[in-house]
């Protein structure tokens, strides 16, 4: 798909969890939807900066915004899976 000069980029989600945006990220873009990863270089190299910048930023164009809606949605909530509970009674 063509992108026009006039189409419209806009933050999608905003992320305090780089890992967490990547996995979405790559959610989409295996949909098709074309999308990248903002400010993660300035966290990455000063994490103090993360509320300063508001987060690492998930952009998309905004013609593609209902569909990423959808495909989370029916994805469940990823929010939700960015950790692992270690149960060590079996240990």
């Amino acid at each position: 798909m063509a992108v026009q000069p006039e189409e419209k980029i806009i933050t999608f989600e905003t992320y305090y969890d780089v890992m967490l945006a990547h996995i979405i990220r790559t959610k989409l873009e295996g949909y098709g939807i074309p999308c990248f990863i903002a400010d993660e270089n300035t966290i990455g190299s000063n994490p103090l900066y993360n509320q300063a910048v508001g987060g690492i930023k998930l952009k998309i164009f905004e013609r593609d915004l209902e569909r990423c809606r959808e495909i989370l949605a029916a994805e469940g909530d990823l929010h939700d899976q960015d950790h692992i509970e270690i149960d060590d009674r079996n240990a």
